[in-house]
C-alpha cells in the first residue's frame, strides 16, 4: 500500500474536481484494476504530449486511490494562484537550474514511503519528435530510482494532445468528446549504473504499453 502524502485531502479533492472538470472536454477510458508492488518504493513514469496530461493524471489517480508527489515544471510555482495550488498538493518543482534541489526532494519523499510521479521526457513532445511514440527520455529519473531503490511503474497516456494540442490556447468542449486513454504497465527495476541506458529504457517500457494500446491489447 502506497502511504498518503502529508497534503492528501488536498490531493483527493483536486482529483474528484479534475475527473469531473476532464469529462467537459474527453471521455475516460481509465485502467480500473491496478497490481503495484508493495516491497519497494514506486515512481510513476508516463509520457508527455499536452498539458492536459496533468489534469488527467490527476483525475486518474484519484479514482484509482492512488496518491503521489508529482515533479511539475517550476517556472508555474511563480504563478500566484497555481504555485499556492501545486505546494498544497505536494507538487515537486522543477527545471534545469532546480534539478538537483527537485532530485534530492524526491528521493526523500521515495526514502520516507511515498510514491512520485514523472515525466521522463522533461517536456511537452510534439508528434515530429516522437515518431515512435515518445520522446528522449532524462537520466533524472534513473539518479532518483537508483538513490531509492526504487522501482518503476510506466504509465501511457493517448489522446490528450487532442483535446489540448501543443501550442494552442486552453480548449473548447466540443460536442464529440476525444477518448483519452491510460494504462499502467508492469512495475521493474533498473539494473544498470548507465542513467543514459536506464532512461532509454523506462521510455522503451512506455512505448511498448502505447503499442499495446493502439493494438487495442491493453
Amino acid at each position: 500500500m502506497i502511504k498518503d502524502i502529508e497534503e492528501i485531502r488536498s490531493f483527493r479533492r483536486s482529483g474528484k474536481f479534475m475527473n469531473l472538470f476532464s469529462k467537459f472536454f474527453s471521455k475516460h477510458d481509465f485502467q480500473t484494476e491496478l497490481d503495484l508492488p508493495e516491497s519497494a518504493p514506486i515512481i510513476f513514469a508516463a509520457n508527455h504530449r499536452s498539458f492536459f496530461d496533468v489534469i488527467i493524471a490527476w483525475a486518474f489517480f484519484s479514482l484509482s486511490g492512488v496518491n503521489c508527489h508529482c515533479l511539475i515544471r517550476a517556472d508555474l510555482f511563480s504563478k500566484p494562484l497555481m504555485g499556492s495550488w501545486l505546494r498544497r498538493n505536494g507538487c515537486i518543482a522543477t527545471s534545469r537550474k532546480t534539478r538537483e534541489e527537485a532530485e534530492l526532494k524526491a528521493i526523500e519523499k521515495l526514502k520516507a514511503g511515498y510514491a512520485v510521479a514523472i515525466m521522463p521526457e522533461g517536456r511537452l513532445v510534439p508528434p515530429e519528435d516522437r515518431p515512435e511514440g515518445v520522446g528522449q527520455g532524462r537520466p533524472g529519473i534513473s539518479r532518483i530510482a537508483r538513490a531509492t531503490g526504487a522501482t518503476i511503474v510506466p504509465v501511457a497516456l493517448t489522446g490528450s494532445d487532442t483535446v489540448w494540442p501543443i501550442g494552442k490556447g486552453f480548449p473548447i468542449p466540443k460536442l464529440k468528446r476525444p477518448i483519452i486513454k491510460v494504462r499502467f504497465g508492469k512495475a521493474f527495476d533498473l539494473q544498470s549504473d548507465d542513467d543514459i541506458e536506464n532512461a532509454n529504457l523506462v521510455m522503451q517500457r512506455i512505448k511498448t504499453l502505447l503499442e499495446s494500446m493502439n493494438n487495442k491489447t491493453c
